[in-house]
């Protein structure tokens, strides 16, 4: 009987130590891709993720060059995006020109909390600000260093299918 709660334990307890099994940052400048989009004009930008995911983007305004001058400017947690996706991440870049930038997105980051020493801080009483009226839980990483910008997540969920 002993041993048998006392495996038990051990299982629970390494359970808890690995609710937050990985860890992520935004992609690196150079692992984006940019897609002409023939639709909407403009370029799609996209960059290899977690699990085998994509971190997915847009600006309607860009140009081909814009890629080539794209800094990483910071990256935005949202519990509920605009959109109403859950448990969001979103990357920042920046280039030269005004037009010139995107936000790579993903979701949905299960358990998401930022990295120890890293530079997130939560927001507060900012979520219209950031057209996030809906979220409940908003933080952000102003660092342009892309390390201090690194989030951990125990998993992440399937995405919503498309109706």
């Amino acid at each position: 009987m002993r041993s048998t709660i006392t495996a038990s334990l051990l299982i629970t307890l390494m359970t808890i130590g690995n609710a937050y099994a990985a860890s992520s940052a935004c992609p690196a400048v150079s692992d984006i891709i940019q897609v002409k989009d023939e639709q909407e004009g403009g370029y799609e930008y996209f960059a290899p993720g977690p699990d085998k995911r994509v971190w997915v983007g847009s600006n309607p305004y860009a140009e081909e060059h814009h890629i080539e001058t794209f800094e990483f400017t910071g990256g935005l947690y949202r519990d509920i995006s605009s959109e109403g996706n859950k448990f969001v991440v979103s990357c920042d870049y920046e280039g030269e020109e005004f037009l010139a930038f995107t936000r790579l997105t993903l979701y949905s980051f299960n358990d998401w909390k930022p990295a120890t020493h890293t530079l997130w801080k939560r927001e507060v009483n900012k979520q219209a600000l950031l057209n996030n009226k809906n979220a409940q839980h908003v933080e952000t990483c102003t660092s342009k260093d892309q390390e201090k910008c690194v989030f951990e997540y125990s998993s992440l969920s399937a995405a919503p299918s498309k109706k």
